[in-house]
């Protein structure tokens, strides 16, 4: 058997530590920070280009909201404009706005997560 000097110590430090307060920070904090991207591609004026849904009256992108646990974060609309608009109807095409965003906004929000979680463990360990 190899003995490891403070291997135990190291352990026992990391049994410890509540990540809980940590996780909610950062995944509140990202999922905010989505939420604004999400608003910010619902501002076009109406005539501009389809691909999004246009700023008419700001209702649809003042119902963008964000709600986060510890173990998960949700964007999204309560109103059911945005459910036509992201899926489109028989009538109306496809104007995603919600998973695009998410899309473009995961990979670094995932980062910026990891960096918070990495700190608050260096954090307990000192």
């Amino acid at each position: 058997m190899i003995g490891i000097d403070g291997l135990q110590h190291f352990l026992d430090a990391l049994a410890r530590i509540d990540l809980a307060p940590a996780q909610l920070g950062a995944l509140a904090a990202e999922a905010d920070q989505l939420a604004g991207a999400v608003r910010t591609s619902l501002s076009d004026p109406p005539g501009s280009d389809h691909a999004t849904p246009w700023l008419r009256t700001g209702a649809l992108q003042a119902s963008i909201a964000s709600q986060a646990s510890e173990s998960e974060a949700v964007i999204g609309s309560a109103d059911p404009v945005a459910v036509y608009q992201e899926r489109g109807t028989r009538t109306v095409p496809p104007r995603p706005f919600l998973a695009p965003a998410g899309a473009a906004g995961a990979e670094d929000a995932a980062r910026r997560i990891g960096r918070t979680i990495a700190d608050a463990i260096k954090e307990a360990l000192r």
